[in-house]
């Protein structure tokens, strides 16, 4: 017996259907959106990252040279065991490097003042400043190391200290002042040890024009520091471009600023004229980050460095803060306060 069966067009299982063309479009171009929004995501967490950097560096960078300067003008005239006492202050050159040009002289009972400004002109002037920034001070500084060491111990060619304590050691030599450990023969209190020394710190705070120069422009906070015979620069912070320094002046005696000034009054005898009545200082650091920001702007700030005046606004699209510290110089202004 013969059976007749339906003919008729075999269909597929619609799980093994394909996309159409217009569907596979609309999956590409949600995928290429998704794409898209991811990429632009992680660039802006990359600019974000980017410029989170640079600020921190920048506010790194601000608050370091605000602790440096301030911890080394506070001990700013401090020269060990040598009382002060009968000893005049004088202003040395800044830029010395030989013993008898340090304002050291123990005939005529001088000493180097502790602190001295210099003025923008000054500062130009002055050959152991490289690549010095035009316009900025610069603040020199004095002291001796806090820590004494054995005569023979100071063979470095650095300059050093020592003070005599014995009461049988020459009336007319108080301290001598030498680069040689065989020149040091004043005694201690026991009248019978050689005292010991301490080393001489001359330093000159400056502004740049560069870090690393022959290989940026980034205006660098820099110390150039006596050592041997010679001044050997150091860099300290990036993006110092600027300091301004305001003195406080002590013209009554009793340790206490009685006014502030942006350098030397220029009235000739005035307690005011004179670097060794500053009893402290204000400094003012303009800080801006190492590299610009794309499409920043200040909105038309300016940036207020104490009696210097304010500084722009700035249209470079980098960005600046400006940090200040203010720094009792102790061991001027202790032993003239009133018990």
């Amino acid at each position: 017996m013969k059976i007749n069966l339906p003919v008729g067009r075999a269909s597929a299982p619609k799980s093994m259907r394909g996309f159409s063309l217009v569907e596979l479009m609309v999956a590409i171009a949600i995928g290429l959106i998704l794409v898209a929004g991811l990429a632009t995501l992680f660039a802006n967490s990359s600019q974000t990252g980017s410029e989170l950097d640079k600020s921190m560096r920048q506010i790194e960078n601000g608050r370091y040279a605000a602790e440096l300067l301030g911890e080394d003008i506070s001990v700013a005239g401090y020269y060990g065991e040598l009382s002060a006492t009968g000893i005049t202050a004088v202003t040395a050159p800044a830029c010395a490097t030989a013993v008898t040009a340090l304002g050291w002289d123990n005939t005529a009972s001088t000493g180097p003042v502790a602190v001295t400004g210099l003025s923008a002109t000054e500062a130009a002037a002055l050959s152991c400043l490289p690549n010095y920034k035009t316009g900025t001070g610069a603040l020199v500084l004095r002291h001796v190391d806090t820590t004494s060491v054995a005569p023979g111990a100071a063979t470095n060619g650095g300059v050093y200290l020592q003070t005599s304590r014995c009461s049988t050691d020459p009336n007319a030599t108080r301290f001598i002042v030498s680069t040689a450990s065989s020149d040091f023969t004043l005694h201690g209190i026991d009248c019978t040890i050689i005292n010991t020394v301490q080393r001489y710190i001359s330093r000159i705070y400056y502004v740049a024009t560069c870090d690393e120069c022959g290989a940026d422009t980034i205006p660098t906070l820099k110390r150039a520091e006596l050592k041997g015979n010679q001044m050997v620069v150091s860099p300290l912070a990036e993006g110092i471009e600027e300091i301004a320094y305001d003195y406080a002046f002590d013209t009554s005696g009793d340790g206490s600023p009685d006014s502030y000034l942006a350098g030397l009054s220029g009235v000739a005898g005035a307690a005011d004229n004179d670097w060794g009545n500053v009893v402290g200082v204000r400094v003012h650091f303009l800080s801006r980050t190492t590299e610009p920001s794309a499409g920043f702007t200040d909105g038309g700030t300016t940036y207020d460095l104490g009696l210097s005046g304010t500084r722009g606004p700035f249209t470079d699209s980098y960005k600046r803060r400006v940090y200040t510290v203010t720094t009792r110089i102790n061991n001027i202004a202790g032993p003239r306060e009133i018990p």
